[in-house]
């Protein structure tokens, strides 16, 4: 149904209404981003998903937990829970591959890292199959070698580690045959990025990527006693430190107008590196994805054709870090679970409650939406200005259309396919 055009003294008292609620608008968004620090989106209703949170880690008895959600060069949504809040820091497990291999594609962009040499051309000691090895297959899982057996030891140096692996490592088959997710691997490849910058992997991730994305709260070694950090798993970092992180790869490799990686090499890690290989080892949650994977994250989607729509590196705790092209949109999950979770054996699954691929899914759904008040807003604004002659009728705001595409790892759910259908 059209509205009536207010005529006389009732169009000025329209307009000096609007503009009245205009300034009002103005003044509570103001006091909003002096309390917060952040300016609150209003573009998307995001109850459902805060609903969702506050049940999930409550159900699982965590002491708190975060979300932070980046789409197209702001922040749409930022909320802690519980004892959380943005000094919060958390082991981040294997997300802090993707850390990793930013590290190694720094040193890729100028020249002093092959990733299709053989490790023996930087590691002498290494040779037969084990140095054949390349930089692409230890942050792809297809190098072939079998983690050691127990408990990581952080006493030892990376030079000690990849020495030893040189000598006692086992190779389970050849390499570029299998994916075999661990951690050994991407260990050898920082040694080799400690030989050829002459700094310690420390020293590197802190000037290459860590600086120059502001991680002043990131770090794989919290203590002197690590001598050994753990390039797989033994980062920890805070949501926004993790945010700054995707916000980089999000734009291309540039943060803030400072290049830290060039395209090339970001389009590098999110290619999928291991195609129809076998995937041998993995969580259970990836092994019945039959997930691809990239260079220090895994593949979630692709289209038809093979490009990557989404790609991620969650953490056994559940720290969980996603990008999603298609919508433009990055977001980090910040919780830590006292016990691993989507490993093997089955008992170890995310406790009731939380189920990190639904969560992302959930945020997708909303941001599909604008909520009603969002479209008020917009003909508040501007409906006065766009009078015709004959009457008023406020502007027609077309809905979005959800984008669409075909995944090969099947990961969208009941929430998004409930969405398409409406």
């Amino acid at each position: 149904m059209s509205r009536k055009v207010p005529s006389g003294s009732k169009l000025v008292s329209a307009a000096v209404a609007v503009s009245i609620l205009a300034m009002f608008v103005m003044l509570s968004s103001a006091v909003a981003q002096k309390t917060t620090g952040k300016k609150p989106d209003t573009k998307y209703d995001f109850t459902p998903v805060t609903d969702y949170v506050e049940k999930g880690y409550k159900a699982a008895e965590l002491p708190g937990a975060a979300l932070l959600v980046y789409q197209d060069g702001k922040i749409i949504y930022e909320k802690f829970f519980g004892e959380y809040n943005e000094t919060t820091q958390v082991p981040i497990a294997s997300s802090s591959k993707w850390l990793s291999a930013a590290v190694i594609m720094s040193l890729v962009d100028e020249g002093k890292i092959d990733l299709d040499a053989p490790v023996s051309k930087y590691l002498p000691n290494f040779t037969g199959k084990k140095g054949a090895i390349t930089l692409r297959q230890m942050f792809s899982h297809t190098s072939g070698l079998s983690d050691f057996p127990g408990e990581w030891n952080y006493g030892m140096t990376i030079a000690e580690y990849a020495d030893k692996v040189a000598s006692e490592g086992v190779m389970k088959v050849d390499p570029g045959t299998e994916i075999r997710y661990g951690s050994m691997g991407m260990q050898i490849g920082g040694r080799v990025a400690e030989v050829v910058s002459g700094k310690g992997w420390n020293q590197l991730f802190k000037e290459r990527i860590a600086e120059k994305c502001e991680m002043a709260n990131t770090t794989f070694a919290r203590t002197e006693k690590n001598r050994n950090p753990m390039l797989a798993g033994g980062a920890f970092s805070t949501l926004r430190d993790y945010g700054h992180f995707l916000e980089m790869l999000i734009n291309k490799g540039v943060y803030k107008g400072r290049r830290v990686l060039s395209e090339k090499a970001v389009r590098e890690m999110q290619k999928d590196q291991t195609k129809n290989l076998p995937l041998v080892i993995a969580s259970n949650d990836r092994m019945g994805r039959k997930s691809h994977y990239g260079l220090g994250e895994w593949i979630d989607e692709q289209d038809a054709k093979g490009n990557t729509l989404q790609v991620s590196s969650p953490g056994a705790f559940g720290f969980r870090p996603w990008i999603n092209h298609p919508r433009n949109l990055f977001g980090v999950w910040m919780v830590q679970h006292q016990r691993r979770t989507g490993q093997q054996p089955a008992q170890l699954a995310q406790p009731p409650g939380y189920n990190p691929w639904d969560l992302i899914d959930l945020v997708h759904t909303t941001i599909s939406k604008p909520k009603a008040a969002d479209n008020i807003e917009v003909i508040g604004r501007l409906w006065f200005l766009q009078m015709p002659k004959g009457g008023l009728e406020p502007p027609r705001v077309a809905p979005y259309a959800p984008q669409t595409y075909v995944s090969t790892n099947s990961t969208t759910s009941a929430i998004e396919r409930k969405l398409k259908k409406t």
